[in-house]
């Protein structure tokens, strides 16, 4: 196996870095811009193909890993070579393999392969990637192969249906950035109060990180506290009052499911007026 990689932004790099840490044989990248192709060849110390055609030839894997919307016309552009029984995969997380469209007729094995991982940098985060789960779907083929890739490299798999992707996906979004959403509607808020905004994220920061580590090891039911959860109707009245726009649309939004977790965690309690707050 001979992989070519197709984008040197985030995904690509730190692919292309894990890879090569495990001695699997990386021929190179292209990119639509040559610079950052040649700062990936010399991050991954692999080669930079200037000419699509070119890394074409010298792989017999290709890992697309450019942006959701220019995936269809990456594959636009590989579908006019001969391309049997090579394996094709992108990294989309709500993207199946089907946006390779015709590539049975090609005779080459289609695959999407995802990383429930946050790649926040291109020249670092490819050093966490081995706590990372992978979600994969396409032809048995490709799925057979890569799923070995990413399970030599330490890596847990999980096979997915290509018509869940993206709901899968907005479930990974849900758990990463809606959560920085949230959270940065709380930190507006405390400027209202008068904190500056690094005030406010020193001052968040053990609550924050105290209770995503007590959900993630207890699960969140267990792990909710809060007035919700004691059911204090008083207090998140008080809430309710003093909040506003977005901030309180949120509150409201996620209150709903809060009610939910704590009536899960305390059947015996009535949660009935704390329901008609969020109706």
């Amino acid at each position: 196996m001979d992989i070519g990689i197709i984008g040197a932004g985030k995904v690509g790099c730190s692919m292309g870095k894990y890879a090569r840490q495990h001695n699997l044989p990386v021929a190179g990248y292209y990119s639509k811009t040559a610079k950052s192709a040649e700062e990936a060849a010399e991050f991954t110390q692999t080669e930079c193909f200037e000419d699509l055609t070119d890394i074409i030839l010298a792989s017999d894997t290709l890992w697309i890993a450019t942006p959701d919307d220019t995936i269809r016309e990456v594959w636009d552009c590989i579908a006019r070579y001969d391309i049997q029984e090579y394996i094709i995969c992108h990294f989309s997380g709500s993207l199946s393999s089907d946006v390779f469209y015709g590539i049975e007729k090609k005779l080459a094995h289609p695959c999407s392969i995802h990383p429930i991982y946050a790649f926040n940098d291109k020249n670092t985060s490819y050093q966490n990637l081995k706590e990372a789960y992978f979600t994969i779907e396409g032809d048995d083929f490709a799925v057979e192969q890569m799923t070995a890739v990413l399970e030599k490299m330490g890596n847990r798999v999980i096979r997915i249906k290509p018509e869940r992707k993206a709901l899968y996906h907005s479930a990974a979004s849900l758990v990463s950035n809606h959560v920085l959403g949230v959270i940065d509607a709380g930190i507006h808020v405390m400027e209202e109060c008068g904190f500056t905004r690094q005030e406010a994220y020193v001052a968040f920061t053990p609550l924050i990180l105290r209770n995503i580590e007590a959900g993630c090891k207890k699960g969140c039911t267990e792990a909710l506290t809060g007035p919700i959860e004691r059911n204090d109707t008083k207090t998140v009245d008080r809430h309710l009052a003093a909040l506003t726009g977005t901030a309180r649309e949120i509150y409201e939004s996620v209150g709903q499911e809060l009610v939910v977790m704590a009536k899960e965690k305390n059947p015996e309690r009535d949660y009935t007026g704390m329901e008609l707050r969020f109706r």
